[in-house]
C-alpha cells in the first residue's frame, strides 16, 4: 500500500543547496540531500542531460533509507516517487554549498 501526503501547490524551487555524490546503483547516477530545505536531489541515469529530480519535503530517515538500501531504485519506487512532491531543476540551478 502507498503512503499518500496532501499535496499543496509546488513551484520549482528557484535555486537548491545541495551537494551531489555518486552512487552505486542501475537507475540512479547521482544523489544529494540538503536537510534544512528537506530537498532530496537525484541525478537518473535516463534523465535529460542538465536535468535532477528535486523530491521535498523528504525527511532525512528517508534518505538515508535510501541510502543504505539494496536497491535504491526499489526503495525509490516504494518510499519516495509517489510519496512526495517533485521538481524538475537545470543542473545550473544547484548550488554546492562547499563549493561557494
Amino acid at each position: 500500500m502507498q503512503n499518500s501526503i496532501a499535496h499543496e501547490p509546488h513551484r520549482r524551487p528557484d535555486r537548491v543547496y545541495v551537494q551531489m555524490e555518486n552512487v552505486e546503483s542501475r537507475s540512479i547516477r547521482r544523489v544529494g540531500y540538503n536537510p534544512e530545505t528537506q530537498q532530496l536531489v537525484i541525478q537518473f541515469y535516463d534523465s535529460l542531460p542538465g536535468l535532477r529530480t528535486v523530491y521535498s519535503p523528504v525527511p532525512r530517515e528517508i534518505y538515508e533509507g535510501l541510502r543504505s538500501a539494496d536497491s535504491m531504485g526499489q526503495y525509490l519506487e516504494e518510499n519516495i516517487r509517489y510519496t512526495y512532491d517533485f521538481s524538475l531543476v537545470d543542473e545550473e540551478d544547484l548550488i554546492d554549498p562547499e563549493g561557494e
